[in-house]
């Protein structure tokens, strides 16, 4: 098939999922076209996917970046060059209404990420045309708490359909573990975009909670965003900022959280959690915020531990009972693995949206 993919090439969720499937597809052979922004951090120059940009200029007499017409036109012009057969966008806003505006007489699937319902979609600005545009296409989202969100903010039956994780890439890397923490000490990692709903600066508060009980450990920030400079602040102010280390962004994540002994979340909203799900796959057990799909990657006391949002507390008690029992932990590695390895498998999710495509 001739598959155009529409998305954000940032470091969100939503642009991963996007270029591993695009990079999925075109293993098996398809012509596949993504069409973003800028090339997405995942997306592997040899992989044979075909990049088309999104130009979005500015203009004096705008009040702002027309990115949405910009995206439109690109795909448009992407579907006739490349004779698509079928366009899937992810992350619907604006990308449901660009492919609509794009007036392409092709198939269109959507796929549904987490805050392109749950805040952009809310607002009066975006929820009316995007829920039009969603209307003219099959939808689908990546965990049941997004589909049913989906369903009461665009009236729309969104089908799931999971992301998934390469498990050859996403494996233990215990001996890595000596570049980012001292002999004896405990890894802790989170990886995200630092926005605001990632709670990064409760990471450091429960954080400071899990080193007054005696745990030696650190905290490694990987990633870069707006909420950065405030979680290295309340390191600060807590007195813990030499036990935080903070790493830039990284095409291989992987060597990072798989040296780790625990994975940390703390979102207002995960409707998903694909880092989570890349934490579970490398035998890192997850301790989060049960919130959103959270629930349907992690295996509450399994394969990671969920708390009550806004309990850093019980974040930081949970993970100090983890680390203080070595056999426990490592049962809870074994079932990590185990568990994203046979839930979450590309093939299985590759197949699946071929299917779809197929469909029309």
């Amino acid at each position: 098939m001739r598959i155009g993919l529409l998305a954000y090439g940032g470091l969100g969720g939503s642009g991963t999922v996007a270029a591993e499937l695009a990079m999925g597809l075109a293993a098996r052979g398809h012509v596949v076209v993504l069409v973003s922004s800028r090339r997405p951090f995942r997306l592997d120059a040899a992989s044979g996917v075909r990049f088309v940009p999104v130009r979005a200029p500015d203009h004096a007499v705008l009040p702002g970046s027309l990115y949405g017409l910009a995206a439109a036109g690109a795909l448009r012009t992407a579907a006739r060059e490349h004779a698509l057969e079928v366009v899937h966008t992810h992350y619907a806003v604006p990308h449901a209404a660009s492919a609509r505006l794009a007036e392409l007489d092709l198939p269109v699937l959507h796929t549904l990420h987490g805050t392109d319902v749950n805040q952009l979609g809310l607002d009066p600005a975006f929820r009316e045309v995007t829920a039009r545009a969603l209307a003219r296409g099959r939808v689908t989202a990546v965990s049941r708490s997004l589909a049913e969100q989906a369903r009461v903010v665009f009236g729309v039956t969104a089908e799931v359909v999971p992301n998934f994780v390469d498990a050859d890439r996403f494996r233990p890397r215990p001996d890595r573990k000596a570049r980012y923490v001292e002999a004896g000490e405990a890894m802790i990692v989170h990886a995200s975009n630092f926005r605001p709903i990632k709670r990064t600066p409760d990471l450091v508060r429960a954080f400071a909670h899990l080193l007054r009980r005696g745990v030696r450990a650190r905290l490694v920030f990987l990633g870069e965003g707006p909420e950065r400079p405030e979680a290295a602040r309340v390191a600060r102010e807590l007195g813990v900022r030499e036990r935080v280390r903070f790493l830039p962004p990284t095409p291989h994540p992987e060597e990072v959280i798989g040296a780790a002994d625990l994975f940390w979340l703390h979102s207002q909203e995960e409707s998903f959690g694909l880092a989570a799900l890349e934490a579970l796959a490398s035998g890192v057990p997850v301790v989060a915020a049960r919130v959103g799909g959270l629930s349907e990657v992690v295996r509450d006391g399994e394969t990671g531990r969920l708390v009550e949002l806004g309990d850093v507390y019980g974040q930081a008690r949970v993970s100090a009972e983890l680390l203080a029992n070595p056999d426990r932990l490592a049962a809870m590695r074994r079932a990590a693995r185990a568990d994203a390895r046979r839930r979450f498998d590309p093939g299985a999710v590759v197949d699946r949206y071929l299917e779809l495509y197929r469909a029309g």
